[in-house]
């Protein structure tokens, strides 16, 4: 009985051997078939790295430039050929001056109503040659200038400035530095230490030396043959009332007078208003004209009876009561 079931097991053994040899066949092409699917991978990626390789030796880099994002490229249109320069334009010529009327030494040009000249007229003796006295003239016009200043500007000091009455905080303990008011010059709304306050220009001139620097003014501008005296002024117009328009139009046939100084001894209301707007136009009487005023004119234009007065401003005192007593006897 055993040795039949030896046998017939015997056709199994057999059977499974084939088995067996199947199986180690599948697990071998199982492996060959993971190594082949493992080198894939290896290289693909070798050559996807030998490729870039290739590419960043065969193109250069490419360096990043900041472009802005709304950049539009045109086409430059051809540039149209410039135009010829103008011919450049001739220069006025310089109006010709116009001389003042002239008159020899001592005397003056006499301007007749409508403008023209009319001959001439000896100046007094006080404007025609004076004793000449620069160094007064300088200090009389120095003088003039610094009474002209208001001498308003001021500042207060810690006794003027309102507050700081009540001491900021007690003498000691404190740690602080000590302090009275807090209106002290160190305090912020403080008073002021040597500022301003009520300085005065003034400066005395003595009338001969005052009246030697007027007479000193006008004979320099009688010499230069600008001092004029005028006879009449007669201005014409249209509808009765002088105009600025006409007031230039006398003057324009005196000359080229430039920055003028007018002496009236009465000033007419007319007269004045017409020649109110002109920027080289000052009217004055004799009382009222100053130093300055000879200085900075180019031509005075007096009235014959403001003459007179003029002289008696320029004469010293004691010529003048001498002159008075004289006529009286």
């Amino acid at each position: 009985m055993a040795d039949k079931e030896k046998k017939a097991a015997a056709p199994k053994k057999a059977d499974a051997k084939p088995v067996k040899a199947e199986s180690k066949a599948e697990a071998n092409a199982k492996a060959a078939a993971k190594a082949t699917a493992k080198a894939a991978p290896a290289k693909a990626t070798a050559a996807k790295a030998s490729a870039k390789t290739e590419k960043k030796a065969a193109a250069p880099a490419k360096r990043a430039v900041a472009r802005p994002v709304t950049r539009v490229v045109r086409p430059e249109a051809e540039r149209a050929a410039r135009p010829a320069a103008p011919a450049p334009r001739p220069k006025r010529a310089p109006a010709p001056m116009r001389p003042l009327p002239t008159a020899p030494a001592g005397h003056a040009p006499l301007i007749a109503a409508d403008g023209s000249a009319s001959g001439s007229i000896e100046l007094p003796k006080a404007l025609a040659t004076p004793a000449k006295r620069i160094a007064t003239l300088f200090q009389a016009f120095i003088a003039a200038r610094a009474n002209a200043r208001q001498a308003t500007s001021a500042t207060k000091n810690r006794h003027r400035v309102a507050g700081g009455g009540a001491k900021p905080w007690r003498q000691k303990g404190t740690g602080r530095a000590r302090a009275g008011s807090t209106r002290s010059p160190l305090w912020r709304h403080g008073g002021v230490v040597f500022g301003p306050n009520g300085r005065q220009y003034w400066q005395r001139m003595p009338e001969k030396m005052r009246r030697a620097a007027f007479a000193e003014a006008m004979s320099a501008r009688a010499a230069e043959g600008r001092v004029l005296v005028v006879e009449s002024m007669k201005i014409e117009s249209e509808g009765g009332r002088p105009l600025t328009r006409d007031a230039v139009a006398w003057l324009d046939k005196l000359g080229d007078t430039g920055q003028t100084v007018f002496v009236w001894n009465e000033i007419d209301e007319s007269a004045a208003r017409a020649m109110a707007n002109l920027p080289d136009m000052e009217l004055r009487t004799p009382g009222s004209l100053r130093l300055g005023d000879l200085l900075e004119a180019d031509t005075v234009l007096v009235m014959r009876p403001a003459l007179d007065a003029l002289a008696a401003r320029a004469r010293p005192a004691a010529e003048q009561t001498a002159a008075a007593a004289g006529s009286r006897s």
